[in-house]
């Protein structure tokens, strides 16, 4: 950092002009900050990582001057070229900060910019005094049209008072006593837009609602009319009168399943119509014999319902149920006025553009485990259409081969196979046709085997489960997941008896032998990110809870079947597992500004067994360390609780019930596509029993707060947009496996003891 901040940061800035050092705003209202106020100021400084280094402009100025070197064109593509100081911007600026203040109430705000030039450097601060704001008196409507009046009244407003054609509504967005806050007043217009759109009124916007604002007789007060106006319209004798708005409704729906943009303009729309099916009011047109989706399939994902009112959600609906069809890669709604004995009616044009329906995809890899060199590939395919129902049919096939280093005779072979099919609805008896229609909803049912062959054992993976994915129509942020049924059968039919010597106590009752788990579970996931506006404050949240054994238990036990000599029910001669397992994860992402971002996260998850079982599946289990959870140690090589590791313990010993995962992590512009990332981690994992095998790993209210490790870090970070890889180091900070004050790490740190690395893909939360 030293070496790059002591290059000359004016070198490319001309003598008689200055480089933009610094901006500052200093307001005498705390609701409106630095960070509310920046998007508003015309001209920043360059970007600064971690806000003190101008890393970008640094690289810039590494560039030398001839710019046909090869070189110093790439410095300048992955630097930031000097901000060169304009006064006309802070000009615009000023007008920019004073529009803010006024449209949110303070009419008589004051914006003074201070500049200060130094050494080829200047620094402005724009000072902001409010004063006191305005505010609504008096806020009433005139709405001349009856019908629409009686549409925002039912809407939950309710009249204040009643004088000929004039009607006061109270609105939910505007009330009397609040800032006169024009962008409000503004959401305010949308609100009542998009309601009547919902209602039928198709030709209704915004403008046609207005404000009239009366500040003369009150200090620091106005009073408000909000007018909307009627619908003119051109009379056959040339001139124009002011009629009600018209209610439109749905008359015919046409559904074209091979739009093409590009022929449309070369051939016009008319090569679309090729043959067609006619059911009542829908007509379903295609290029071939039949349709290449199902007309049943077509109407049931269209909510511009013949004979209802228009409405805008259920155009919005409509667009998102065609895109969530798989044998779909583009829709397109496009209406159609007519009109019929003084009703207004909307012909509703569906073009939808066809996906590819089928696709192979091929990989091949190198592996290294351990200094084991070895190779896997596979093979899959897809078929996006497969019933014409746009049902999701995949099947893939996997093989992987590796060479053991001390057993050239005996190698590492995994072989496996994985297939699933997606039906775009939820497939449930006695569930009714409204949930499919209001929900945008999937039935997934999937299978798969997998078989390992090492010198140490033969084991294999049995699977199948069935699930059902939904959200709301119109919303792609809160989603649900039910896992029905899911099974899994372990069947391990070779152990090496020198491979079980090595094993820790009861490790063989967790991955080693036959077992199966039959459960179910729900998954809820909510997140406000969105790939169009990353540059946004987010967050995310993720609830889960699963149970396995309890209605293959109740089958036992009402026909009294006998136990094993481990007390434990059987399925066709094998034990399986019996637990309750929930968990909770929180994160969010708080923008500074465009180049630094503050992120953190709270997860937490508990697995408890009972009944049939005395243990959680491994594979259920939790475990801490790695790149998504304490950085400071090695994946699977934390905790459970205090446990101290030894030359026996193995990834077995170190797993848990109980999780907590707490991650605080700075994150800033490095140059180019790099980032940096600054952070610190907390977290471990406990058992639910004291197990002989996990010593101090037992979870005690009264202590655990005190076997929580933590550790620091900084990352590296390369964005490709679509995804990112990151690399991130971690350095122990405080390590519960020790005692006194050898438990603080980060007073005697080393990179033998105390440091790890990761690489990842994507974000850590």
């Amino acid at each position: 950092m030293l070496g790059i901040t002591s290059c000359n940061t004016t070198k490319y800035v001309p003598n008689d002009e200055y480089l933009l050092d610094r901006v500052s705003i200093k307001s005498d209202i705390k609701e409106y900050g630095f960070l509310e106020l920046i998007p508003y100021v015309k001209q920043n400084s360059n970007s600064r990582m971690f806000w003190l280094f101008r890393t970008q402009l640094m690289i810039y100025n590494w560039s030398g001057r001839d710019t046909t070197r090869w070189i110093n064109r790439q410095l300048r593509k992955m630097g930031e070229p000097p901000v060169i100081f304009d006064s006309t911007l802070v000009y615009k600026t000023n007008n920019e900060l004073t529009k803010f203040f006024v449209n949110k109430g303070y009419i008589n705000v004051g914006v003074e910019s201070e500049i200060e030039r130094r050494k080829q450097r200047a620094k402005v601060t724009y000072n902001v005094k409010v004063n006191e704001p305005y505010r609504i008196r008096n806020y009433e409507t005139e709405i001349p049209d009856s019908a629409i009046y009686e549409a925002l009244h039912q809407e939950g407003g309710h009249p204040r008072r009643i004088s000929g054609e004039q009607a006061s509504l109270r609105a939910p967005l505007v009330k009397e006593g609040m800032l006169f806050d024009r962008n409000i007043l503004d959401k305010e217009r949308d609100r009542i837009t998009r309601l009547l759109r919902n209602r039928g009124y198709y030709a209704f916007d915004k403008n046609f609602i207005t404000y009239d604002a009366d500040s003369s007789l009150n200090a620091n007060a106005v009073d408000l009319m909000m007018r909307l106006h009627l619908y003119p319209e051109l009379l056959p004798i040339g001139i124009f009168a002011e009629v009600p708005h018209r209610k439109y409704y749905i008359d015919k729906v046409f559904i074209y399943t091979n739009y093409d943009p590009l022929r449309a303009v070369t051939e016009g729309e008319n090569y679309m119509v090729r043959d067609s099916v006619v059911r009542g009011n829908y007509t379903i047109y295609f290029p071939g014999k039949s349709s290449p989706i199902r007309p049943n399939v077509l109407m049931a994902h269209n909510y511009m319902n013949s004979g209802r009112p228009y409405s805008q959600l259920r155009e919005e609906i409509t667009y998102s149920a065609y895109s969530g069809l798989s044998a779909i890669s583009n829709i397109q709604l496009r209406f159609e006025e007519t009109m019929r004995n003084d009703t207004a009616f909307l012909n509703c044009h569906i073009l939808t553009t066809p996906t590819r329906n089928q696709s192979v995809a091929f990989s091949v890899e190198g592996t290294n485990s351990a200094g084991d060199f070895g190779v896997a590939s596979s093979i899959g395919y897809t078929h996006r259409n497969i019933f014409r129902g746009s049902e999701t049919f995949n099947i893939k096939l996997r093989g992987a081969y590796e060479a053991i280093s001390q057993n050239f005779s005996q190698n590492f072979l995994d072989l496996g196979v994985e297939t699933s099919i997606g039906f775009p609805k939820v497939l449930f008896p006695f569930l009714s046709n409204s949930f499919s229609r209001r929900m945008r909803a999937s039935t997934e049912l999937a299978f798969g085997y997998n078989y390992q062959t090492r010198p140490e054992y033969d084991r294999s993976l049995s699977s199948g489960g069935l699930r059902y994915i939904w959200q709301n129509r119109g919303s792609g942020e809160a989603r649900h997941q039910v896992n029905l049924i899911d099974i899994n059968y372990i069947s391990v039919p070779r152990l090496s008896p020198l491979f079980v010597e090595k094993l820790p106590p009861d490790a063989l009752l967790f991955g080693y032998t036959n077992q199966f788990i039959v459960g179910s579970g729900y998954i809820y996931s909510y997140s406000t990110y969105s790939p169009f506006q990353k540059q946004r404050n987010t967050y995310s949240f993720r609830g889960s809870i699963e149970s396995a054994g309890n209605i293959l238990s109740g089958i036992c036990t009402l026909f009294n079947l006998p136990k094993n000599k481990d007390n434990s029910f059987e399925l066709f001669g094998v034990p399986y597992a019996q637990y309750v397992k929930g968990e909770i994860d929180f994160s969010r992402t708080i923008f500074l500004d465009k180049h630094n971002s503050i992120a953190w996260r709270v997860g937490t998850g508990l697995a408890y067994p009972y009944g049939n079982d005395t243990k959680i599946p491994f594979e259920k289990r939790y475990y801490s360390g790695g790149a998504n959870s304490v950085r400071g140690w090695e994946v699977r090589t934390l905790g459970p609780g205090k446990y101290v590791p030894n030359e026996n313990t193995t990834f077995y010993n170190q797993t848990g019930d109980i999780k907590l995962d707490l991650n605080l992590e700075y994150r800033t512009k490095f140059f180019w596509r790099f980032e940096l990332a600054t952070y610190i981690d907390a977290g471990n994992v406990w058992t639910v029993r004291n197990y002989d095998w996990q010593q101090g790993g037992l979870f005690k209210f009264n202590s655990f707060y005190k076997e929580i490790a933590a550790s620091y870090g900084f990352g590296l970070r390369w964005d490709f947009d679509y995804f990112l890889i990151r690399f991130d180091t971690g350095f122990k900070s405080y390590n519960p496996e020790k005692d006194g004050r050898d438990r603080w790490a980060i007073l005697h740190p080393n990179f033998k003891e105390n440091f790890a690395w990761h690489f990842a893909v994507g974000y850590p939360f």
